[in-house]
């Protein structure tokens, strides 16, 4: 019927729209496999517009081998030339379908294009066919020559592809610059591609050119790095950078933005994003934007002489907090450079993280020295941590018992205390609660310190009865942590009777839980306890949450009321009364009263008449080693 060098000679060769059927067939592999689950839905275009050019391809290479056949059959010719033609338009039509998202087109204006390009479709197929009726267009002559005077379908082409780049130019904005450029140059390479044939008569590359603008799509929509709603690099790349900026002595100002919510907020609001990528444009020039997990972008711009950055980098304030006053999102800006005194790459991003921890909303921070100083003593400190949880030496020496002697009202003594922890490091010396307390709640590491604590406690304990010392208790600090340990009770047991002391020469000082079910943990730890003989201090009454009910319910034997309250006495005769009026019922229902922060002879007045039973604070002590304890204590009359 025909050779290989007939397809080959004249006006057309298969090798392009063989080639095209083969990157079709391999791309829509590729999707297929590489996106599973919702990630597919947004191909269901691109793999339309593959399935078309396919198919496209298949009709030329179809419509080549009839017009060399033997014997030439007009008809067949015909529709496949018109299917091809059809779905080449399809194509560029679905290409305005694809961009509909991406560009924010509105559903009104969606409309209006897909009308024009259903009605330029329908005009163009009537128009050929009719064409090819009366012989002004494509048509297959009686001597099976086939003549093309005038061909529609590339001037409906050319109007297509100029409204596809009119849609691209009108909404720009809402496009970050190099995924517009991008989609830009495989469509204008594409174009080049298309008049360089028609120039020539040629139809071997129609479907190439249609092809290459979906690699375009692909490539800057789905296969970037960054992410095309931002313009921020995968997170992962941040450290390579930063080491690379290091090892070339390369000074890198970097800014971290974080934004309650932002991602869902831009994928929501058109204008957002176009503020957003109006921002990006003035102010990430040469900078590389990271994204972050938990709505974290870090800017990284390397710095050179030339440049006043401190300029730079208020100009870029200004632009953002002008850009906030319109949408009121939420933010936490940490600013900082690359330094020698920064150990490990990946602690840039940590310190950020450390600082921001520190800040409010809506304000914004630079890094000092003595935050990195911080950072690392925290560092320091939590490894530290790690270590005693995992010796398990409750004799630890880093493990400090400092105590507060109570003072008794009613028999004018120093006959109890409250244990307090302390760490002493060799790098960073003695470290005190405020300092590792929330590092061991947050990495649950406080169980293994409160049993420390409890040990040295009643080792003091039984030290201070063999010397002939007067002792009725000395309360520990055990948080809701150690009260979920189902072995609480049992190593409590274990610790006093390995010391050989009486268990009412422990006290157990707790926090009250909002939670339900640490509540009910902490009754039966209560009561089990109880039963040996321990006492139970209601710790920091007054604060946060106190529920009258729950104390009801559960048998203390002490309620601390916290400093807070005791300054609350001071403000008013109104808040006098209220403070007096808790303290006064406690007392009635055989609760004992203990106020905290009491520092002065006025503050010990007041408690006392507000029927308190305990006094502790910096009026009678500080905080002292628990071996100083006993020059407060009484000596045993029997001694």
């Amino acid at each position: 019927m025909f050779t290989a060098s007939d397809l080959n000679l004249g006006l057309y060769s298969p090798v392009g729209d063989i080639t095209v059927m083969a990157l079709c067939i391999i791309m829509g592999v590729f999707i297929k496999q590489s996106y599973i689950g919702s990630e597919k839905k947004k191909f269901r275009i691109i793999m339309c517009i593959l399935t078309f050019i396919l198919i496209s391809a298949m009709e030329n290479v179809g419509i080549q081998m009839l017009l060399k056949a033997s014997v030439i059959k007009p008809v067949p010719i015909y529709i496949m030339r018109l299917v091809h033609h059809v779905l080449m338009m399809s194509v560029i039509y679905l290409y305005i379908q694809y961009l509909r998202d991406p560009l924010w087109v509105t559903p009104g204006t969606k409309k209006q294009y897909q009308i024009i390009s259903v009605i330029t479709l329908l005009v163009a197929a009537v128009f050929d066919i009719a064409a090819t009726v009366f012989k002004v267009g494509f048509y297959v002559g009686k001597n099976g020559e086939y003549h093309s005077s005038f061909d529609v379908f590339e001037l409906v082409y050319m109007l297509l592809i100029i409204t596809v780049v009119y849609i691209l130019i009108k909404y720009k904005a809402r496009l970050l610059a190099r995924v517009f450029w991008g989609i830009m140059c495989s469509i204008i390479i594409a174009n080049v591609l298309l008049c360089i044939q028609m120039m020539h008569r040629q139809v071997s590359y129609t479907t190439l050119s249609f092809f290459l603008p979906v690699v375009g799509i692909i490539f800057m929509f789905h296969s970037n790095p960054f992410n095309v709603d931002t313009g921020a690099v995968s997170s992962g790349f941040f450290a390579n950078e930063i080491k690379g900026n290091i090892e070339n002595g390369r000074e890198t100002l970097i800014m971290c933005c974080h934004m309650n919510d932002f991602s869902r907020s831009l994928s929501l609001s058109p204008e957002l994003k176009s503020e957003f990528y109006k921002f990006f444009r003035m102010n990430v020039k040469k900078g590389i934007l990271y994204s972050f997990p938990s709505e974290h972008y870090v800017l990284t711009i390397v710095k050179n002489k030339r440049t006043n950055y401190d300029k730079a980098v208020e100009k870029m304030l200004n632009d953002f907090l002008e850009s906030h006053s319109k949408f009121k999102i939420d933010y936490k800006i940490v600013i900082m450079e690359t330094c020698k005194d920064i150990l490990s790459v990946d602690d840039y991003y940590h310190l950020i993280e450390y600082c921001e921890m520190k800040m409010q909303y809506n304000t914004i921070y630079r890094i000092s020295e003595q935050d990195i100083k911080e950072y690392y003593d925290k560092n320091y400190i939590l490894s530290q941590l790690e270590d005693i949880a995992n010796k398990k030496d409750l004799s630890d020496p880093r493990v400090l018992v400092y105590c507060q002697p109570v003072y008794n009202i009613k028999t004018k003594i120093y006959d109890t205390a409250e244990a307090l922890m302390r760490l002493k490091l060799e790098k960073t010396g003695m470290v005190f609660p405020d300092q590792f307390i929330p590092l061991a709640e947050q990495f649950n590491l406080i169980h293994y310190l409160s049993m420390i604590i409890l040990n040295k406690t009643c080792y003091a304990i039984r030290g201070f009865i063999e010397e002939g010392y007067r002792i009725k208790r000395v309360s520990v600090n055990f948080s809701a942590i150690d009260i979920r340990y189902d072995t609480f009770c049992n190593e409590v047991k274990t610790i006093i009777d390995r010391n050989g002391i009486n268990y009412d020469k422990i006290a157990v000082e707790i926090t009250e839980s909002r939670s339900e079910a640490d509540f009910n943990l902490m009754k039966q730890r209560v009561m089990q306890l109880q039963d040996l003989g321990i006492k139970f201090y209601l710790d920091d009454f007054g604060t946060g949450y106190s529920n009258f009910e729950r104390i009801m319910e559960i048998p203390f034997d002490i309620i601390k009321f916290d400093r807070s309250m005791l300054m609350e006495s001071h403000r008013s005769d109104s808040s006098q009364y209220m403070v007096k009026t808790f303290a006064n019922m406690f007392y009635d229902l055989r609760y004992a009263v203990l106020f905290e922060g009491v520092e002065n002879d006025s503050d010990e007045d007041r408690c006392i008449m507000m029927k308190a039973q305990y006094l502790q604070g910096y009026k009678y002590s500080k905080p002292i080693p628990i071996e100083e304890l006993k020059t407060f204590l009484d000596v045993a009359v029997n001694q």
